[in-house]
């Protein structure tokens, strides 16, 4: 909630108020819009002189997009993929470098910029397939999702895994000094696959990050499994189309690594290998 609000205050204070700004707008409407992702989100939109609209910055941040302002009139979302720049008082937008006649100019209303959502669901990838003539529902329907970067933080160190190399980077928050383990993942695309990153402590107090790359249709995953002491790596293993869930921490306290065609078994403390079983 407290981002929203941070959100809706930096934006008051970046669009500025002017001839584009529009306080007779007829009322808002349900939008319902269908992500290729799976996702289903209800929100009210702005209609106004006949035309629908979509929130700008809040569809572009449920996109996995990064907005902005370049200047007073100039609104940007953008991610490694995709590029929409908005001009105020201009129907002509640019996508992807491509110029588009949005056909009608953005709208300022109560602190928000507004855009026809015809132009804002092609931008994403989707487009507007159901209008109830009686409720004035919208439908939009196959919206991608650009989130293009991944994050996680433990005990004073930030995890990020950035879809354009599939590598993970360690960045010390404290002293800022970043580091980076090859994982060589691919296809990282969010609206077919999941990625987590996620942490464990042995009882040792080894370490352990674990990466999770699901292929959301067959449900198979990749597995990366990195073994940390005294923040420095000691093992790493990569399993790919694993099939069904497994055991990172043995009761015993040893850990198990999966790899392709092995399972390490090794110690807690040391890290040493106690036993190597086929997979």
């Amino acid at each position: 909630m407290r981002k929203v609000v941070a959100v809706a205050l930096v934006m008051s204070v970046l669009l500025p108020s002017g001839p584009q700004k529009s306080e007779a707008a007829s009322k808002y409407v349900d939008l319902e819009i269908q992500w290729a992702d799976g996702r289903i989100n209800h929100v009210e939109t702005l209609i106004k002189d006949g035309v629908t609209y979509g929130n700008f910055f809040s569809l572009g941040i449920k996109a996995g997009l990064v907005w902005g302002m370049e200047d007073d009139k100039t609104a940007v979302l953008k991610s490694s993929e995709k590029h929409i720049v908005v001009h105020l008082g201009s129907r002509i937008a640019e996508v992807d470098g491509q110029k588009v006649d949005m056909g009608t100019e953005p709208v300022s209303y109560i602190s928000h910029l507004y855009v026809p959502i015809r132009f804002l669901a092609s931008a994403l990838d989707g487009e507007v397939t159901h209008r109830d003539t009686k409720t004035k529902k919208i439908t939009v329907t196959g919206l991608s999702n650009y989130t293009d970067t991944f994050y996680g933080s433990d005990m004073g160190y930030t995890y990020v895994i950035r879809a354009t190399k599939g590598d993970l980077e360690i960045t010390n928050t404290s002293t800022g000094q970043k580091s980076s383990i090859p994982l060589g993942i691919k296809d990282i695309n969010v609206n077919t696959h999941d990625l987590k990153i996620n942490f464990k402590r042995s009882p040792q107090n080894l370490l352990i990050v674990i990466i999770e790359h699901t292929n959301r249709k067959t449900e198979d995953y990749d597995l990366y499994t990195l073994v940390f002491k005294n923040k420095g790596l000691i093992r790493k293993s990569i399993a790919h189309g694993v099939m069904e869930p497994h055991e990172i921490l043995n009761s015993d306290g040893s850990i198990q690594l999966i790899d392709d065609n092995k399972i390490r078994i090794i110690d807690d403390g040391s890290g040493k290998v106690l036993e190597v079983l086929p997979r």
